[in-house]
């Protein structure tokens, strides 16, 4: 109805400016370069769940009987990780340049999260 119609333009018009569409396109510049990126993140994904499905499981003499009905859910979650990491790696290789990160991290600079992690391991040691 109505309100369809409404939320469709709103996204139509918001797609238009480019900070929209750099988020959209998770920092990459083009959809092309992203499509790029799932592809290889897939592909490392089938890899994953192929070599560990036929070597880690079908290979081992300990876990070779009926070893694809017992571990194709193992190897499917394992896949979906590795995609996400392999994605999520891509994406933050784009969205933070290595000269920036490093930047942060020289000089005896700190970013307030490792501060803040160090206290509480800190605080986790002095409690036990």
């Amino acid at each position: 109805g109505d309100f369809s119609g409404l939320v469709a333009s709103f996204l139509l018009w918001a797609t238009q400016s480019a900070a929209a569409k750099r988020i959209f396109l998770f920092g990459f510049d083009t959809p092309k370069k992203l499509w790029i990126v799932v592809y290889e993140a897939l592909v490392s994904a089938v890899c994953w769940g192929t070599s560990y499905i036929f070597i880690r499981r079908g290979l081992n003499p300990n876990t070779r009987e009926n070893f694809l009905h017992k571990y194709w859910k193992d190897a499917v979650y394992g896949s979906l990780a590795g995609f996400n990491a392999a994605f999520m790696k891509a994406v933050l290789k784009n969205l933070v340049p290595q000269d920036v990160a490093l930047e942060a991290l020289e000089g005896g600079r700190q970013l307030k999260i490792f501060r803040w992690l160090g206290s509480m391991v800190y605080d986790e040691i002095a409690e036990s």
